[in-house]
């Protein structure tokens, strides 16, 4: 495969990397998609000069072209919006097709410019730029490409590349360097040099140390330019695939029928480097063909544990071994050796046995029972003589304010028993007033983020295990912040998200000047927002107070939704107002204060 700087299939090697499956090995089958900010290049082809173009002798016509596409993938960003180009001090906004493609023409005249392409990024691209801090109209274009196989099996010894210059027209004598990393690595390091021969040809071999581990890969020529031609650069993209090998051995060779089969191993590359984060398989011979018995993760060094219950299989001999099913192109799947093993009778169970396990069943739902009612309470609240205080205690429950934040779900039972290995983290994000469901909201968890789809619904997959900073935001309502564990049993699993609207939180704040006014405190969940902002008004008509019910009153009915900046304002305007009363004589004895919305 040859890639050249100045011809679209250049960059076919990493347009042909979008296919590969880099993310989970599975994805999410409901729920909205998840956007990822993907990293963008700028890409410049030889920037071609038109000399007598211009009405000017003395001006070169400039044609500047190039690409925007993502940094690992090679797919273009469509459109780019926001791109711009400038050359010294003339800035232009560029317009970019649907591949990624822009153009661009300037006038310069003779000696050294400044040439910035500039892409600010939006929606789901990040920004990026290109900068030739020296561009002198005097030179040649450069052109180069490399030609570098689509995919390299690392077993195979070191990558044959070969590096072509010229330009245009003839051959160029150029020494070039040569960059080598992953495929979204930020800076790649240089790997060595060449210098092309008479037919601007270099052959070079990447060795298989520098080669790295497998996976998507990208290698940059860059020239530095010199006194006949411009600075130039041009990437490609190819695979560097590997084998794999799983070490797996059982800790025991006979087993009790009720005991477990258990046992220990590494999965590890053809250099011998531990593959972490991916999944092994317990596979074991069983009576209608092979089953899977357990599953799990390898760690930071390739290792990894497996556990099943033998009476999964059932007594007798059988063959137990660990697989490895690579989701990715460029890992090979892998066994280990099969382990023998046996596994023990069943033994009868003594009926002692029986009837303890049934009486322990039976404690545990009672205690169960009796930790969600909590009958104890009632029985204490009769022997203080508070049963007379129920009626107030649900004034103050529906005077409450509304739960806000994080509701975790209760997960299974099974789950709880389980060590922690869920990685996803998806639910509901619902009005705290109403509990609609809010489409559009926002949900950012550690470097993912989503949006609510019209159910209020979102959902992530395959989170990066660890502590995570979660935060969700929606227009006209208060943002919730609050902390993720990845991974857990469940309890993220259709998980619910409150958010309360501004407008109720600024009649929160409200409450603390207006509380004291009302004839009563249970009043405030009883009388309607509209009520209390009559009565405060005729009973204390100060000046800082009446403005701030004038505020609050237009932010809660206004059809205009309030935004969450009102939160600041109005608790300066509380404290004056609150400051106000203070400092306010109480009235005379005998002055009656009307009370009640009749009044």
């Amino acid at each position: 495969m040859a890639v050249g700087a100045t011809t679209p299939a250049g960059l076919a090697a990493l347009a042909a990397l979008a296919a590969l499956p880099l993310g989970a090995p599975g994805e999410a089958q409901a729920g909205p998609v998840i956007e990822v900010r993907a990293r963008t290049a700028i890409t410049v082809e030889p920037i071609r000069r038109a000399r007598g173009a211009s009405t000017s002798p003395e001006l070169v016509g400039l044609r500047i072209h190039g690409r925007i596409h993502e940094r690992g993938s090679g797919e273009p960003v469509p459109h780019a919006l926001g791109a711009t180009v400038s050359l010294d001090h003339r800035v232009r906004p560029l317009t970019v097709d649907e591949e990624g493609r822009f153009e661009a023409w300037f006038a310069a005249e003779g000696g050294g410019h400044r040439l910035a392409i500039e892409y600010p990024g939006h929606g789901r691209y990040d920004g990026s730029a290109f900068i030739l801090p020296e561009l002198d109209v005097a030179k040649q274009p450069l052109v180069l490409s490399v030609r570098v196989p689509s995919e390299h099996r690392r077993g195979a010894g070191p990558l044959a590349i070969e590096v072509q210059a010229s330009d245009e027209a003839e051959p160029a004598r150029v020494r070039v360097s040569i960059q080598l990393g992953g495929a979204e690595q930020e800076e790649l390091p240089v790997i060595g040099e060449v210098t092309t021969d008479q037919l601007g040809r270099a052959p070079f071999a990447v060795p298989v140390a520098r080669l790295g581990p497998p996976g998507p890969k990208r290698i940059r020529l860059v020239f530095a330019g010199d006194d006949l031609y411009d600075p130039a650069s041009v990437e490609a993209g190819f695979l560097v695939a590997a084998p794999t090998r799983i070490v797996f051995a059982s800790d025991e060779a006979e087993i009790r029928f009720e005991g477990r089969v258990r046992g220990n191993g590494r999965l590890v590359d053809d250099l011998g480097a531990g593959l972490a984060g991916q999944s092994i398989s317990l596979m074991a011979d069983a009576q209608g063909g092979r089953r899977v018995l357990d599953d799990s993760l390898t760690g930071p060094d390739g290792s990894f544990s497996l556990d099943a219950p033998a009476s999964e299989l059932g007594a007798g001999k059988h063959m137990v071994q660990a697989v490895f099913e690579s989701p990715r192109s460029f890992l090979e799947d892998s066994r280990s050796s099969p382990a023998r093993i046996a596994i023990a009778e069943r033994r009868p169970v003594p009926v002692g046995y029986s009837l303890a396990a049934f009486a322990a069943t039976a404690a545990s739902i009672v205690a169960f029972i009796a930790l969600r009612t909590r009958p104890w309470t009632r029985w204490i609240k009769r022997l203080r003589g508070e049963s007379a205080g129920a009626g107030a205690g649900a004034a103050e429950e529906r005077d409450a304010p509304p739960h806000t934040g994080l509701s975790l779900a209760r997960p299974g039972l099974v789950s709880t028993l389980r060590r922690p290995h869920d990685r996803g983290f998806t639910g509901l994000v619902a009005d705290a007033v109403t509990g609609d469901p809010v489409a559009g909201a926002r949900v950012e968890a550690g470097e993912a983020d989503a949006r609510t789809d019209d159910a209020g619904q979102f959902a992530f997959e395959d989170l990066a295990e660890g502590e995570h900073r979660a935060v969700v935001s929606c227009a006209g309502y208060v943002t919730e912040r609050f902390g993720l564990t990845i991974p857990h049993r469940g309890e993220l699993r259709d998980a619910r998200v409150d958010l309360l609207p501004v407008r109720e939180r600024i009649f929160q704040i409200y409450r603390e000047a207006a509380e004291p006014l009302l004839p009563r405190p249970d009043l405030w969940g009883v009388w309607t927002p509209r009520q209390i902002f009559d009565h405060v008004r005729r009973a204390r008509p100060a000046r800082a107070l009446a403005e701030l019910t004038d505020y609050v009153e237009e932010k809660y009915f206004s059809a205009r939704t309030p935004d969450e900046s009102e939160l600041e304002p109005a608790g300066e305007r509380v404290a004056a107002a609150r400051a106000e009363l203070a400092l306010t004589a109480p009235r005379g004895a005998g002055e009656t204060i009307p009370v009640g919305p009749e009044a």
